[in-house]
């Protein structure tokens, strides 16, 4: 974000002291700023929203019409106090200075990558508490930046792909580690997070168990895997590893204890999403084994293993 010279500041205080938070369309801000115009008048909303101050999202009913909500001056302070402090202005120093001030993660690809370094994210992903979510708009938002904000999409791609989710877990957020000054869910509470909800995905689920194996804390993802009924899963999922590899990567031992912990009764799908496809015959044994239709290609786990371990 940057502070607004005085004939926007002027555009953001006339509006904001008609609407406040409420939402607003365009011929509603013409007539409170008295423009005419269309086109001075989209440059204001433009450099408000590419400045930090103002969210546009599509009318779900009208696609075609566009809705605005400013963000509040407390909210644009807070930012604006934050990037102060922050070492530069790039975007992950901005992240590393709101540490502190503001409650985050850094979740899905972008924290998977963090541990594995196998396939790039090409987006950021962000979790914050539902009240901060306005500071946070304004702190990341710039020309540089693509901003999704939980279910409004960004309108096009730009060198950085952010997505803020107003999905901040206390829970999450006790299984964190910081790396560079920025917090990142770990990679046990990922492993498992992928598993139960596909978020990472499936492929950084394996990277993380293949490249970090030596230095999981398998006692605490053990927990964690019953704690979100997950046991059965990563056991599987460590049976395959271990078949592709034709080489214990995971001790039989370990994967013994996790067959001993898990409630095996009934015949479940993994991953879920898949069901509608065809199992995955190659895996027939162990898919019987655990009680499950697998349904992980066996081309995604080959990939994996002649990428990262038959070098």
């Amino acid at each position: 974000m940057i502070w607004l010279p005085p004939w926007l500041a002027k555009a953001y205080a006339r509006t904001y002291f008609a609407k406040k938070t409420d939402t607003f369309d365009f011929s509603e801000v013409a007539e409170i700023l008295d423009i005419k115009d269309e086109r001075p008048l989209a440059k204001t909303l433009a450099k408000l929203k590419s400045h930090g101050y103002l969210v546009t999202r599509r009318d779900p009913v009208d696609p075609r019409r566009k809705l605005f909500t400013l963000i509040d001056p407390v909210s644009s302070v807070l930012a604006m106090a934050i990037q102060s402090s922050a070492r530069s202005d790039s975007l992950t120093s901005k992240i590393a200075a709101a540490s502190g001030s503001l409650d985050y993660y850094m979740d899905g690809a972008y924290a998977a990558y963090q541990y594995h370094r196998y396939s790039a994210p090409g987006r950021i992903d962000i979790s914050v508490r539902k009240e901060q979510l306005p500071a946070w708009i304004a702190l990341v938002s710039g020309k540089d930046v693509a901003l999704s904000i939980d279910d409004i999409p960004a309108e096009k791609a730009a060198e950085n792909n952010v997505h803020l989710r107003s999905d901040f877990d206390e829970k999450l957020s006790e299984h964190t580690r910081v790396i560079d000054e920025i917090r990142f869910l770990s990679p046990e509470i990922l492993v498992v997070s992928g598993i139960t909800k596909e978020y990472p995905s499936l492929e950084d689920v394996l990277a993380i168990l293949v490249v970090r194996r030596a230095e999981l804390d398998w006692k605490k993802l053990l927990e964690l895997s019953q704690a979100y009924s997950a046991t059965r899963f990563l056991g599987c999922v460590l049976d395959v590893l271990n078949f592709e590899a034709r080489k214990p990567l995971f001790e039989k031992s370990l994967v013994g204890k996790l067959f001993r912990l898990s409630n095996l009764n009934a015949r479940l799908d993994f991953p879920a999403s898949m069901k509608s496809q065809p199992a995955e015959s190659l895996y027939r044994d162990i898919s019987s084994k655990w009680n499950l239709r697998l349904h992980v290609a066996r081309a995604l786990v080959s990939k994996i293993l002649t990428d990262l371990v038959r070098q």
